[in-house]
């Protein structure tokens, strides 16, 4: 009777057997190297290599454009693991600047060509939104983008979706990726310019063009009175207006403020300790920051904005 068995089993159509050959087509090596490719699951894989006749470059291909139009992330868990590390991009074109902040999970990601490529995409992005938005009334104006803008921002000027970007950089890194904040900052023309510092970055990436990287950032809106920015004059106000950035990194302050503050103790006094230009200036120890700017420009701030990686922006515009 086992005998017969067999002999069945061997009768057997051989349509049977040939069932699995298109799942065995895609060899081993070749389904390995598309996932470390792409990032993205070895079902999906193994499905591109089907199509495409086993072949890797058209399978890589397929696979990517079906990840642009369809969002896919490289793995399902990636949305629900913690993004703390990060880059702060920042831009900065004519009177005004945007910085961004794009979070991933590890520091070895965010040191990664391609997703410094992804943050100066979102800082072109953000760039192209605050040229079109309307002239603001007053001399400075400061905007944090909110999560629906942040949906439709472009890779730039003439760009696609930067969601697609993030989805490709996410597939492609193995970690969850994602545009936390984005700001922008601006003066009238004429009205003064806007300085930035980035702090922390890694090596200049040719990639990245003119944006400045690092895991702090800060725009300081600067206003100086009767002095057009250019000449020698003009790069020292520059130069004192990058000095202020980097304070504003260093010192967190939450309001722009006043140079002298009322000292009463208590809440006031703290309080004052949280104005920039009631502050001590770093580049000038026992000189409050207000009292250097009017001595050697004379400068004044007018609004600023601070990015720091996993942590909620602060920012300041005075009624001026």
């Amino acid at each position: 009777m086992q005998r017969a068995a067999r002999s069945a089993v061997w009768a057997l159509p051989a349509r049977f057997f040939r069932a699995g050959a298109p799942v065995l087509a895609a060899d081993k090596e070749s389904l390995l190297q598309l996932r470390r490719r792409t990032g993205l699951p070895i079902l999906q894989c193994r499905d591109a290599l089907q199509r495409c006749g086993g072949d890797l470059a058209q399978a890589e291909a397929w696979l990517l454009e079906q990840a642009r139009r369809q969002g896919w992330s490289s793995a399902p868990v990636a949305r629900e693991r913690p993004a703390r590390e990060g880059l702060v991009g920042l831009l900065r074109e004519g009177p005004a600047a945007v910085m961004v902040e794009l979070s991933c999970e590890t520091d070895f990601v965010a040191r990664t060509t391609e997703f410094q490529r992804v943050v100066a995409q979102a800082a072109l992005g953000a760039m192209e939104l605050c040229r079109r938005a309307p002239p603001a009334a007053r001399a400075c104006s400061q905007h944090f983008l909110q999560p629906e803008e942040l949906a439709e921002l472009r890779t730039g000027p003439g760009g696609g979706p930067l969601s697609e970007e993030l989805a490709l950089a996410q597939g492609r890194l193995g970690e969850a990726v994602s545009l936390r904040h984005a700001a922008w900052l601006r003066v009238r023309p004429g009205a003064g310019f806007v300085s930035g510092y980035a702090h922390g970055g890694p090596a200049a990436d040719p990639g990245a063009g003119p944006v400045a990287l690092g895991t702090l950032g800060a725009l300081v809106a600067c206003g100086a009175r009767g002095v057009a920015r250019g000449g020698a004059r003009g790069a020292a106000l520059e130069a004192l207006g990058r000095q202020v950035a980097q304070h504003v990194v260093g010192f967190a302050p939450r309001r722009v403020g006043r140079a002298r503050e009322r000292r009463r103790g208590g809440k006031e006094e703290e309080e004052e300790e949280e104005a920039l230009l009631a502050q001590e200036f770093l580049h000038a120890p026992g000189r409050r920051v207000g009292r250097v700017l009017r001595a050697l420009g004379p400068l004044c701030v007018t609004g600023f904005v601070r990015f720091r990686c996993g942590e909620e922006p602060t920012g300041d515009v005075t009624s001026r």
